[in-house]
């Protein structure tokens, strides 16, 4: 029996998710956004520690020049292509759903803005991250939350506050994270596989920001009182710079429930686009 090990990548922050279907084989893509206030980075945990982060610079989207498509390059992956962890019976309630790893926990774009995926800006995103091997699965759920929808709260279950990737392959391959070049791909950053070891593309507030509230936030304050504003340090706000008319969207954020307006990571995660299925950008 040969020896095998799982490589695991977890996706925290901003960033959306979906699965290119319109090509074979298949692959998933994390398109990530741009915000001022967040930076890009690889953390290496090590027997469940932060052991290393390393910064990456994101593509110049001004730039013709630069390569804006990364890749996850893993040599001898035991199976090939992609896939989702669904539980079965095949029906999903947000507020009831019974099992924490079942893919369905992200939140979509769609379930929150009916006809929106037609209208996203899918050229925007600097980098779009492509998986071409593993299982996608919802690694960490978030408490239960608000939705606040123009000020109003009403409950709305959990979402996935960390998708992973799990792509089991043969001991002896290595994995990389790669610009998607037609000529010599540049290697960005050099896992090392091990049991022990998962890693995270995280695209989170810069810890000179913190969960600071935006100084170019997508929509302003709708409550008398900041202080009381539950989307004032919410970054759910920053999705809205992919809307062609953001201000005729419902202003919407999460929160806890029955919490206090506060920084939540749980409540900064990634957002799916299960609906599109043509590659972001259109190529």
């Amino acid at each position: 029996m040969w020896p095998l090990t799982t490589f695991t990548i977890g996706f925290r922050g901003l960033m959306v998710i979906h699965k290119v279907e319109t090509v074979e084989p298949n692959y998933f893509e994390i398109g990530v956004l741009n915000d001022p206030n967040h930076s890009l980075r690889i953390n290496t945990i090590k027997n469940g520690m932060l052991a290393e982060t390393t910064f990456l610079s994101r593509p110049d989207p001004d730039d013709p020049d630069e390569i804006r498509t990364w890749a996850i390059e893993v040599d001898n992956p035991l199976v090939k292509g992609v896939s989702t962890y669904k539980h079965t019976p095949p029906d999903f309630v947000r507020k009831e759903h019974s099992d924490e790893k079942d893919f369905r926990w992200i939140t979509e774009l769609e379930e929150l803005f009916p006809g929106i995926e037609g209208e996203l800006k899918t050229d925007e995103f600097t980098p779009v991250l492509r998986v071409h091997d593993g299982i996608f699965y919802t690694r960490v759920k978030s408490p239960r939350l608000s939705k606040v929808v123009n000020g109003a709260s009403e409950d709305f279950g959990y979402i996935a506050a960390v998708v992973a990737c799990d792509i089991p392959i043969l001991s002896s391959g290595s994995v990389r994270l790669v610009e998607q070049s037609p000529e010599t791909p540049a290697t960005l950053f050099t896992f090392e596989p091990d049991e022990n070891t998962i890693y995270e593309f995280a695209n989170i507030p810069s810890d000179e920001a913190g969960h600071a509230e935006p100084e170019d936030a997508m929509y302003s304050s709708a409550a008398a009182d900041p202080a009381d504003d539950a989307c004032r340090f919410d970054h759910f706000k920053s999705y809205y710079q992919l809307f062609p008319n953001p201000d005729e969207r419902p202003k919407i954020c999460f929160r806890k429930l029955d919490g206090p307006p506060a920084p939540d990571p749980a409540t900064c995660g990634a957002v799916g686009t299960g609906g599109i299925k043509a590659p972001f950008g259109g190529g």
